[in-house]
């Protein structure tokens, strides 16, 4: 066996991370859904990664209520296949800590004591919220700190809003309106998250190695590719989806 053989290929990491509003007003048939779609959209980041070869899906989830928390990926990012193995379903309770759960990504996208340690070895990651109100913290304050993040800038950033939710927030969040998603009723809720976080996922892990150094591109390149995609693939939404689509 020659040395090639021997030397194991490192593959690209495409981090996807979920915000998930786990406030009072999603209990009942809203966090059914959530659970129901996030537990639909691992086998698809699974699949993803058995067919691509030089990048590596891992996935973080963090719930905003009262508090914040890290319901996977508190230390680290966490391959699709772990986090289906070992998921546990969502409550909801409290209040809308959004400008909190701002401040806990900042921190983990860091290369020195966050998400990014294989930051040489990454595609550009994707950014999934959801929210269904009014964040009852200082969001903007969060917000206006997560925007310097240099991996925030280059991130592919998608957002779902349920019910009454604040669109401006939303598309503040997300700096592109064609990444903002509406929906009203659970069966779409669970339809809609799916259909983002499969096709933004998609997109960003067929990426190639990204820097954050965006002197001279776009920072915003990353997002609208998913915007277009959404746009193209929109009407995948007006059928019922399960674990073996592919959009």
């Amino acid at each position: 066996m020659g040395m090639l053989n021997k030397v194991e290929i490192v593959r690209k990491m495409c981090p996807v991370i979920f915000l998930l509003d786990t406030s009072g007003s999603m209990d009942g048939e809203p966090i059914g859904a959530v659970n129901e779609a996030i537990k639909n959209v691992l086998p698809e980041l699974i699949s993803m990664n058995e067919e691509n070869p030089d990048n590596e899906i891992r996935v973080a989830i963090l719930t905003f209520d009262y508090n914040v928390k890290w319901a996977v990926g508190e230390t680290e990012l966490v391959s699709p296949q772990d986090v289906e193995n070992y998921w546990k379903n969502l409550d909801a309770n409290g209040y809308t800590s959004m400008g909190a759960a701002f401040k806990a990504l900042n921190e983990k996208l860091s290369v020195s004591k966050g998400f990014m340690k294989r930051a040489s070895g990454s595609v550009a990651p994707v950014l999934f919220l959801l929210s269904d109100g009014e964040p009852t913290d200082d969001y903007k304050a969060g917000l206006q700190e997560l925007q310097k993040n240099s991996w925030y800038k280059i991130a592919v950033r998608v957002a779902v809003g349920y019910g009454d939710f604040n669109e401006h927030i939303l598309r503040e969040f997300t700096g592109n309106e064609g990444t903002v998603l509406r929906t009203s009723d659970p069966d779409s809720l669970r339809n809609t998250i799916k259909f983002v976080a499969v096709t933004s996922s998609r997109v960003a892990s067929q990426g190639s190695n990204v820097s954050t150094d965006t002197t001279n591109a776009n920072p915003d390149d990353n997002t609208q590719a998913v915007a277009d995609a959404l746009e193209n693939q929109g009407g995948a939404l007006n059928a019922p989806l399960d674990p073996e689509d592919n959009f």
